[in-house]
């Protein structure tokens, strides 16, 4: 059942003290990021709970010196009624989360930033937010919200926007949330790699180069309201096993210390893109040389991670890539950015099909991804479905 804010207010959430010697000294994390600029080594987290079902600790993350430097709580959703939030299925104040909130304070007197994604696959949340007047942010959505974040000492938000919406939707909840929280609070977008590449083609219906030129802050890094953005290297939007996608988006116009490397850490974890921790580390050692303030890596999603890498805990695939991300570059200067790879579909049989018909790649890949593998809703997406129907008569 939902509980109002007042409610909230009432609760207790506070980490106890931390027993001594539970955390590496100080000296293991001098080589930690400053929470705003690179290097990074990101994890998103969304299950909560091992591969074998017991309830998921974040801690090791820090017991074990794996060099994380932020994670995200995932996912936010902002529901039809006004103040009805839930991270996943429950409200953020429910009592499944206490384990979660006391980790987590625990995580950020260790120097890791703690953050939300709100949005993702599920639809409503963003129209929700920008209901203003002329679309504006609708307090009535965004107040609770605001309120959670700062209940729960929250250090940023990302944006990841995988519906329709005007570029003055994510503008102007960007400019809010600058304003209520302040330049060190950290904002980020999760965008498709597509988005960022000269093509331009994603899911959130608007151009991120339009946004970002708009979306400025003289007191934020490089002047930027967008601290950074997680690029998505998988599901046919992306491939991570070279650095030509990556190169594609610097020559774009974006700086690298403003662009993280995202990628699967389980091929349990998406439809396509995953590779082997050798192969990302391959990756970000050609990025590393290639660029000095390279941006860092994020991981999608933590609960499973390496798990196809032969490591039993997913802390350990978190401390690869720290060792990659954090070590000297041995990598292959290698700034090609064409031709640019998409990497593998999700539905490579039904991805030909519509290119058959007369769709780009990539157009393909985006009705399916919509979609969710629906071949009939990708055609209708596409005006395709009365070519399929002569092409199959």
């Amino acid at each position: 059942m939902f509980r109002s804010l007042t409610a909230w207010l009432g609760l207790l959430s506070v980490a106890a003290a931390l027993p001594a010697g539970l955390f590496p000294p100080d000296s293991a994390l001098e080589k930690r990021g400053d929470g705003y600029n690179p290097p990074r080594s990101v994890v998103y987290v969304q299950t909560f709970r091992t591969t074998s079902g017991g309830q998921l600790s974040l801690l090791p993350l820090v017991q074990q010196n794996t060099k994380v430097t932020h994670i995200y709580l995932a996912a936010v959703h902002i529901n039809d009624n006004p103040g009805d939030i839930t991270l996943n299925d429950n409200n953020p104040n429910d009592t499944i989360w206490d384990t979660v909130w006391s980790e987590s304070a625990q995580l950020q007197s260790q120097g890791v930033k703690v953050m939300m994604m709100l949005g993702g696959a599920a639809a409503g949340s963003y129209p929700r937010l920008c209901s203003g007047s002329n679309g504006a942010v609708n307090d009535d959505y965004y107040v609770p919200l605001a309120n959670t974040l700062k209940y729960h000492k929250i250090d940023g938000l990302d944006l990841d926007i995988e519906e329709q919406v005007d570029v003055s939707c994510p503008l102007n909840l960007l400019r809010r949330l600058n304003q209520d929280f302040g330049t060190n609070f950290i904002l980020t977008m999760a965008p498709v790699a597509t988005d960022l590449q000269p093509s331009e083609y994603g899911l959130g219906g608007f151009k991120y180069s339009a946004l970002d030129s708009q979306a400025t802050a003289s007191g934020k890094p490089n002047g930027k309201l967008v601290n950074w953005y997680n690029a998505q290297f998988y599901n046919g939007w992306g491939d991570s096993s070279s650095p030509v996608g990556y190169n594609a988006i610097i020559s774009n116009g974006y700086a690298a210390d403003r662009v993280v490397l995202g990628v699967l850490d389980s091929p349990n974890d998406g439809g396509s893109g995953w590779y082997s921790i050798n192969t990302y580390k391959s990756t970000i050692n050609t990025l590393k040389s290639n660029y000095a303030n390279f941006g860092g890596d994020v991981g999608w999603e933590y609960w499973d991670a390496g798990s196809n890498d032969g490591y039993s805990d997913p802390w350990q695939w978190v401390k690869e890539i720290g060792t990659a991300i954090f070590g000297a570059a041995t990598g292959q200067v290698n700034t090609v950015s064409t031709p640019i790879p998409y990497g593998p579909s999700p539905w490579p049989s039904l991805t030909s099909t519509l290119e058959g018909l007369g769709a780009l790649h990539i157009e393909a890949v985006r009705a399916l991804n919509i979609t969710n593998g629906s071949l009939d809703g990708a055609l209708k997406l596409l005006g395709l479905s009365d070519i399929f129907i002569i092409s199959t008569a």
